[in-house]
């Protein structure tokens, strides 16, 4: 069967959101985004839609050109390389795909992360945070579990996935990864 590589970022851009998610988990990354080619045309999470907005927020794909990482530059990152199925891979497709499509139903789940201060995370109909986003991508798509509900999932919860299935490539500054990705070619 023909294997495929996706890769997941951990990030921590500085803005005062990330502080707040980055005090609350008490891990240096406060963001996952998951992206099905080494360039991150796309990135898909959630997150804000515009960069000077933290209340307009829901599904995102992030453009490494777009507005949001031009204006957060010195965004730190981890990016790990995992190896997954055909049958895995085309799972996830069409669930980005359905998530796509219909970008406008889908909402940033705010009183979620404001909940995660008092230990008491909820599930509310089409509203993720990014880590709930990305554990159930890779769950539904059969790629990797957690463990736990995906309401309670952190970013270190995405350290360590599956027996030799990931690969840490890269840990510095997210617009030096492009640089030497592009190098690569």
């Amino acid at each position: 069967m023909m294997s495929h590589t996706i890769y997941l970022i951990l990030a921590h851009t500085g803005t005062m959101w990330s502080r707040l998610i980055k005090f609350i988990n008490g891990y240096e990354y406060s963001h996952v985004m998951l992206s099905l080619d080494d360039k991150f045309d796309k990135m898909y999470s959630f997150g804000r839609k515009r960069y000077n907005n933290p209340i307009l927020a829901g599904f995102v794909c992030e453009d490494m050109n777009g507005e949001f990482f031009t204006k957060f530059s010195n965004t730190r990152c981890r990016v790990y390389k995992i190896t997954i199925n055909e049958m895995q891979y085309f799972r996830l497709c069409s669930l980005l795909r359905l998530f796509e499509h219909n970008r406008e139903k889908y909402k940033y789940d705010i009183a979620g992360v404001i909940l995660r201060f008092f230990h008491l995370p909820i599930k509310r109909e089409h509203h993720y945070i990014c880590t709930q986003f990305v554990a159930s991508m890779l769950s539904r798509s059969g790629i990797y579990n957690i463990g736990k509900s995906f309401e309670k999932a952190l970013p270190q919860d995405f350290e360590h996935i599956g027996d030799n299935m990931q690969e840490a490539v890269y840990e510095g500054l997210l617009r030096n990864y492009v640089r030497v990705g592009s190098e690569n070619d």
